[in-house]
């Protein structure tokens, strides 16, 4: 073999061992590769399981809470007597929370409350019942509760029971909750909710003011010389004495207005409604339908007098029934 063929042979071998060489390493990283994209593939697979199940717990404990079934209910009372004089005006301001006041105490303020919060966590629970607290101040013989809201997400509420002199004044205001009121003899009541109801039973009162926007109202066994009763969506109820001169207002926007007149009324009526009806046990005068003006809907007016008129009775509303009843 010549020099020249000889080293022609050696290159071709030479070519052929880096060839099969190379081809092995190309083989090697192929299943590298593939080994790399099967554990990319199986992690995230596992991070996309485990996020489905983070979001799953999020989300039951969100309906959790929504259903007012939280990780966290803590409750705590609170106690405290105060000193009220006689004519004297009790003024409470709360967030959330039911109030009931009752008249029977003598010369003083027995007020009685239970503090609850819920929450999904337990130490933000402890937080917030911390911070929730009831200011009692004593001015001048009249007295003052106030409830401080706490910080934070966590959902509250504060119910009171109060006892009371008969003859005291109440101012009640409310953001949500309902408002009870019974046995009262004071020379003003005036309440104020924006989603509880106001109950009044066996009170008796020179003036009645009570607002409401989604709550009802239910009057029973009062005899007031004025009642100025208003609520958007709520129905009311008014069974009690008419005072001679008294002036009853009643107001509602998608509610019923139900007055019923006890002993031996005598009462000047008017009543309007566009799209509800109107209806009385007692024998009234009735109009004709009137218009507002050109292209007004046609209201359904009731308008007489029964018995001598001492009091003077207004019932509006836009989509409600207005029933003047006997009882």
């Amino acid at each position: 073999m010549t020099g020249t063929t000889r080293r022609i042979a050696v290159f071709l071998t030479c070519v052929a061992v880096a060839s099969s060489a190379a081809a092995q390493d190309t083989d090697s990283n192929q299943d590298s590769n593939k080994n790399v994209e099967r554990q990319a593939d199986r992690v995230l697979r596992q991070r996309a399981a485990g996020s489905g199940r983070q979001t799953k717990a999020v989300q039951e404990q969100r309906r959790s809470v929504a259903r007012g079934r939280g990780q966290a209910d803590i409750t705590e009372g609170f106690s405290q007597t105060v000193r009220l004089v006689p004519g004297g005006t009790f003024d409470l301001r709360n967030a959330s929370g039911d109030v009931t006041i009752t008249g029977g105490g003598r010369g003083e303020a027995r007020i009685e409350a239970v503090k609850r919060v819920r929450d999904i966590n337990t130490a933000r629970a402890r937080a917030a019942i911390n911070q929730l607290r009831i200011e009692v101040v004593e001015r001048g013989g009249n007295v003052e509760v106030r409830t401080i809201s706490p910080r934070g997400p966590s959902r509250f509420t504060v119910n009171y029971t109060v006892v009371l002199p008969e003859n005291a004044n109440l101012i009640l205001r409310s953001t949500s909750g309902n408002f009870h009121v019974q046995r009262m003899a004071g020379d003003e009541l005036n309440a104020d909710t924006i989603s509880g109801n106001v109950n009044v039973r066996d009170v008796r009162s020179r003036m009645l003011e009570l607002h409401t926007v989604m709550g009802n109202m239910q009057l029973h066994d009062v005899a007031t010389q004025r009642a100025l009763l208003t609520s958007m969506a709520g129905s009311m109820e008014f069974v009690g004495r008419l005072m001679r001169a008294g002036r009853y207002d009643f107001q509602t926007h998608g509610g019923n207005i139900r007055v019923v007149p006890s002993g031996d009324p005598g009462f000047d009526l008017e009543a309007m409604t566009v799209s509800g009806d109107v209806r009385s046990d007692f024998v009234l005068r009735m109009l004709a339908p009137q218009s507002e003006g050109p292209g007004a809907r046609t209201l359904k007016v009731l308008r007489g007098r029964y018995g001598n008129a001492g009091a003077a009775v207004t019932a509006t509303t836009f989509s409600g029934i207005i029933e003047i009843a006997k009882p």
